[in-house]
């Protein structure tokens, strides 16, 4: 009777699905990087030849993967648009303080996943750098990366609905994402400035739908955002809004504050 038990025991377990572990969504590009939040990079090292134990060949496969996996979020970060032609390369040539912070952050990246395969000696190392804490780092040098333009305040107010959220639809435009797209006028001044309400608030997020959109604003509370479409892009990463559309984003925002709340998605195509 054991013996039939221990049968069929094992008979169930053989058959039983395996699980696989989640591995994580690498990041391809930097324009990726910003639409997802995260760079997400794979290092892979492999252990040295020789007379060590089959803990220090981990040891130092894991460590070779995550030199590996640096450089390749170190190139990626470079890559991050910070606002119109500037990259956080481009960035960091012209200042000492950016380089410093760019470095940090990549040695502040977190490890999400390790692997080491004893048969092959490999070892492979994911590592995740959030843009958010990017341009946090970057948000006290703004006044050198970024050409500053002055807040939109309309003379008149406008009657609006109580909006929570904004959906900004650049579609069709030759827009680009960055660590900080703007919302600002045809006459240049600033309706949306994420480097000005970023404390401790999330960046804003991206998708490629209007409904796509609502769905991300409703996890942060909103349930009846402003929806605009932008008229036109200034400098690549600015989406442009004509005169009753940036009204109604201001006078709304003056009740429910969704733009310090960051509760902002851009679609694009």
């Amino acid at each position: 009777m054991r013996k039939l038990l221990f049968i069929t025991l094992f008979l169930l377990v053989a058959v039983l699905p395996v699980r696989a572990e989640s591995v994580p969504q690498e990041t391809l590009d930097a324009q990726a990087a910003l639409v997802n939040g995260a760079i997400v990079v794979k290092g892979i090292g492999a252990s040295p030849q020789g007379l060590f134990t089959m803990a220090q060949k981990r040891i130092m496969a894991l460590r070779a993967a995550k030199a590996v996996a640096f450089r390749e979020a170190a190139e990626l970060l470079d890559g991050v648009t910070v606002s119109g032609d500037t990259t956080v390369f481009n960035a960091s040539v012209e200042s000492d303080i950016v380089k410093t912070s760019a470095e940090g952050i990549i040695k502040g990246a977190s490890v999400v996943k390790e692997e080491y395969d004893i048969a092959s000696g490999t070892a492979a190392v994911y590592l995740s750098v959030p843009m958010q804490g990017v341009a946090a780092a970057l948000v006290p040098q703004i006044p050198g990366l970024l050409p500053q333009m002055p807040q939109y305040n309309p003379a008149m107010a406008a009657s609006t609905a109580a909006y929570d959220g904004l959906v900004i639809d650049v579609r069709g435009l030759a827009f680009k994402p960055a660590l900080f797209n703007r919302a600002v006028t045809k006459s240049g001044e600033a309706v949306y400035d994420p480097s000005k309400v970023l404390k401790g608030s999330a960046l804003p997020a991206y998708t490629n739908g209007i409904n796509e959109a609502k769905a991300i604003l409703s996890k942060k509370g909103s349930v009846n955002p402003l929806v605009v479409k932008a008229s036109g892009v200034a400098g690549q990463t600015d989406a442009e809004l004509g005169p009753i559309e940036a009204t109604a984003v201001f006078y709304s925002n003056q009740a429910s504050k969704f733009l310090e709340a960051a509760k902002v998605v851009f679609v694009l195509d």
